[in-house]
Order: structure tokens, then sequence, then C-alpha cells
């Protein structure tokens, strides 16, 4: 029971975050496309998870010759934002959650190597930052693909899924 929060705002919040962070998703989606340079990448990128597809674009565009020193650390630096947004990200929506009174919540997290517990205190303010911060994310990454390769750039990875008539699932069949 949640004692000294407001559970429509807490659900606001959380929902804010929740929605920004598939919005980073969609976009690392089609980032990775583009600097894949295939619309068969859609295949790969639907398996992949967020982390997963910041360490791919990081290691591609590395590598991507077609790409200007500039242009790649600009990427980079984006990169490091999504990163840093996912991984709060994360600590909000899978740590365990608990309330104190005054309208903060606290997470509570454990560790598969120790039996200690890191006690985090967040306000509703500072998790509905966190949504802000997911989605400058996004959109810093979206100005430094286009700085990279032209405002065409995410065209590639709904590409093919526009061809089939349907969305590519992760799982195995369609």
């Amino acid at each position: 029971m949640l004692v000294g929060v407001d559970v429509d705002e807490l659900q606001h919040a959380l929902g804010g975050v929740v929605l920004e962070a598939a919005y980073l998703e969609r976009v690392l989606r089609a980032a990775f496309s583009a600097l894949v340079g295939s619309k068969y990448a859609a295949v790969v990128d639907g398996r992949l998870t967020a982390a997963a597809l910041i360490e791919d674009c990081e290691r591609i565009t590395r590598y991507h010759t077609a790409i200007t020193r500039p242009a790649k650390e600009e990427i980079g630096t984006a990169l490091k934002a999504c990163h840093e947004a996912n991984r709060n990200r994360n600590r909000v929506i899978h740590d365990t959650w608990a309330t104190r009174p005054g309208s903060v919540m606290v997470t509570l997290r454990g560790s598969q190597r120790s039996h200690d517990i890191t006690v985090t205190v967040q306000t509703l303010g500072e998790v509905r930052q966190l949504a802000v911060q997911l989605a400058d994310a996004a959109h810093e990454l979206g100005t430094a693909m286009t700085t990279a390769l032209g405002p065409d750039w995410a065209r590639l990875e709904n590409q093919l899924r526009q061809e089939l008539g349907h969305d590519i699932g992760a799982g195995p069949g369609r």
C-alpha cells in the first residue's frame, strides 16, 4: 500500500518514464538500422534490449567509414546520454519500490553478489525529470544521426515493415 504518495501522481510520473523510454528505444532501433545501412537490420534490432542497442551503435559508429570524426563524436556523446538515461530508467522501473511519508519514494536495490541493499530516495519530481532525461537523450541521438547521415536516416528502419505490411516480431515465425 502506498502511504503518503498520491497513487495517481505516481502512475502519471511512471507512465511518463515508460512512454519516453519506449520512444528512446524506437530512436535507438532506427539508429541501429541506419548505422548498419540495411533494412534487414530491423530483423535483428527487434530482439535487442536498449542497452544492447546502445552498445552496438557505439561499436558500429566507431568503425563506420562514411561518418566523419566530429559526427562520430557527436553520436558517441548522444549514446552516452542514452546509456545514462536508460540506466536511470532501469533503476526506477525495476528496483523494488517503497514509500515514505512526505511524498517521497525509496527504491531498494539488491545485488546477486551481496545481501546488502542500497536505498535511494526519489521524489515524484525526480521521477518526472527522468522522463525529460529520456526524451532529451532520444532527441540528442536523432540530431546526431541527422548530422552524420542526413535527414532521411530514420526511414531505413521502417522500410522492411512497410514492404511486408506488418511489424517484425522478436519471436520465431513472422
